[in-house]
């Protein structure tokens, strides 16, 4: 922790050089870098004369912390003085005042968050004041009224230091967009691609993806940073509630502020406001209106001059359609969501190790981790891990979450109930696969329609990379229930191991000759379905395990998996033993098969000779 940064309560400035990127391209690479030297030199100076403490910089900007909000303002107000009579480098400026937390990297908190927002919305040689700050200040300042700031929650009172005459504030000042309750945490790869994709003026854009993957808050953070290119507006519709599709306009209509007119369509009414300018409409959960809805965006889409954003757990199939799927957070921006949620609750996140393990469990789901994250004040992360078992129901929201999302079951259950007939089949067959099929194996097995297969895709409860199809887990622990409440579920089973059993012994004879490389990549590929075939046949068909282990040897000595050999494959149900000659002759971890399961051969040199690399399965067995 840094002994010299200001406590308690503490002053925040922000600045940044207004159009940077033009200013070198003017200048030249020497040139800009010789007048940024200079601005950090002004600034530098100014602040720590008057009791200022650079806590960071990064590139153009510098953020300063003040003891008092009166040095702070004294400070910017010498260095905008001097560096406008430059007129080189132009700098925005934001100071806001509260009581961070300081952490051992730094301070931690909304009003960091709020000082940076402040600065971002103002224009080159202005100082905007926070309300915070003004009241600390005997100085005249200009009142510029109240904003919305891109994820911060009420509107803000902004002050100006001076008279300058500027534009108006780069704020969310024509939205309906909601206050977000909680701060938004990573994502900015995806804020980078969709900004683009927003700048490219496209006029169709869906955010596709399973439920609880953050649709809706990552597209709510996207327009909110793309204000600035839609003067016009960005209106926020949300359609979860709706259920007749005939509704949609009308939705729009009442976000827009449009009035339906007599002897007018209210499409027109909506295409000549749409047109107009530019501004974004964000359709929010538009998934159970589909199909029919689609046609009403398509009117939307028409309207000239502006982006229609869609989040649907289902693409529109749209001429013109710009299908953005958004993924799970990656590994390191879930612990830190995590992490700041149960901050928010007042609880330290704890064992960095076991939040990451937690979070990876949950398929780093934004939902999942943060309903996790809600557990904190009761149980500690290692604690929710050690109950991740009923992790569909277990794993709750607040009163005010929205009854779709109360539950990891609710999430995922209000896209099962939407599904045709004919998909929900295949969408409990697909759980089969424990680390995911090929097209191939999902027809064998499954006996997979491709156009019910590329539905799943389309409504995201199946993902697919490269040559495999397969689910996030989360989604597949939903759907396992709804295979093992099947009839058929024990015939789909045996389908399952005897296609892997074949497999299995068909990529033994590759590995013998000179494809030995492919071979070993498709049996890694196919390693975890061929655990679950082995477990199955272990029980089902004593004669087929032997088989599969038989083509499995070579695979596991080449690989070295030697100790998954010697256990004879990790199991956890309690069949009957496969050979009932000699029962119980157990054996340990350690040495043979794992502690309550019979050796396969019914001795431990039996067990051994089968799965010696150097012997190789017996003639019997081969």
């Amino acid at each position: 922790m840094r002994p010299d940064l200001p406590t308690g309560t503490v002053t925040f400035v922000f600045t940044d050089v207004e159009g940077s990127t033009s200013l070198l391209n003017e200048l030249g690479a020497e040139a800009y870098a010789d007048a940024l030297a200079d601005h950090r030199a002004v600034i530098r100076e100014a602040c720590i004369r008057n009791g200022g403490v650079e806590v960071d910089t990064q590139g153009d900007a510098f953020f300063f912390a003040f003891p008092t909000a009166p040095g702070a303002l004294e400070a910017a107000s010498e260095f905008t003085d001097h560096l406008a009579a430059n007129r080189q480098v132009r700098v925005r400026v934001g100071v806001h005042t509260g009581t961070p937390l300081l952490g051992e990297e730094g301070y931690v908190g909304r009003d960091v968050h709020r000082a940076a927002r402040i600065a971002a919305a103002g224009h080159g040689g202005q100082v905007l004041v926070s309300a915070a700050t003004a009241t600390l200040v005997a100085l005249e300042l200009t009142d510029l009224g109240e904003h919305r700031f891109k994820d911060l929650g009420a509107p803000e009172r902004v002050f100006q230091l001076g008279s300058g005459e500027f534009p108006a504030l780069k704020s969310l000042y024509r939205t309906n967009l909601p206050v977000p309750a909680t701060t938004f945490v990573g994502r900015g790869h995806e804020l980078d691609d969709l900004g683009a994709l927003l700048d490219r003026g496209i006029r169709l854009l869906t955010l596709t993806g399973p439920g609880g993957v953050g649709k809706t808050r990552l597209a709510l953070q996207a327009v909110a940073g793309a204000v600035d290119a839609f003067p016009d507006g960005v209106w926020w519709v949300p359609l979860a509630s709706v259920r007749d599709p005939e509704l949609v306009l009308s939705s729009v209509a009442l976000a827009l502020g449009v009035s339906e007119q007599r002897g007018r369509e209210l499409e027109e009414s909506l295409i000549d406001v749409l047109s107009a300018g530019r501004s974004i409409l964000l359709l929010d959960n538009l998934e159970h209106l589909l199909p029919n809805a689609a046609a009403k965006i398509a009117t939307l889409r028409d309207a000239g001059g502006s982006t229609v954003v869609v989040t649907s757990r289902e693409r529109l199939q749209l001429a013109g359609e710009h299908v953005y799927a958004v993924a799970p957070l990656v590994a390191t921006e879930a612990t830190e969501l995590f992490s700041a949620r149960s901050a928010a609750l007042g609880y330290d996140a704890g064992d960095a190790d076991s939040v990451a393990e937690l979070c990876a469990r949950l398929d780093n789901l934004p939902l999942a981790v943060e309903l996790a994250a809600a557990r904190t004040g009761l149980l500690a992360p290692a604690e929710i891990l050690a109950r991740l078992g009923d992790r569909l129901d277990k794993l709750k929201g607040g009163r005010d979450a929205d009854p779709r999302q109360q539950t990891l079951r609710a999430t995922i259950g209000w896209s099962h109930d939407l599904l045709e007939p004919s998909e929900r089949e295949l969408f409990a067959r697909l759980a089969v696969f424990a680390g995911g099929g090929t097209i191939e194996a999902v027809e064998a097995v499954c006996e997979a329609d491709l156009d019910v297969l590329t539905s799943l895709l389309d409504k995201s409860l199946v993902r697919r990379s490269g040559e495999r199809v397969w689910m996030l887990e989360t989604i597949r622990e939903f759907a396992s229930e709804q295979l093992s409440a099947s009839p058929a579920a024990d015939d789909l089973r045996d389908r399952h191991a005897s296609y892997y059993l074949t497999l299995a012994e068909s990529y033994n004879d590759e590995l013998r000759g000179p494809g030995q490389a492919e071979a070993l990549r498709r049996f890694a590929s196919e390693h975890e379905d061929l655990r679950v075939a082995f477990d199955w046949l272990l029980d089902r068909d004593p004669s087929a395990a032997l088989r599969l282990v038989a083509a499995l040897w070579r695979f596991w000595f080449v690989s070295g998996h030697f100790r998954e050999a010697a256990n004879c494959w990790p199991r956890h149900s309690s069949g009957p033993p496969l050979n009932r000659r000699r029962p119980g002759r157990r054996l340990s971890s350690e040495r043979g098969c794992l502690p309550g399961r019979r050796m396969i051969m019914g001795s431990r040199e039996g067990c051994r000779r089968m799965v010696s690399p150097t012997r190789g399965p017996s003639a019997r067995l081969a």
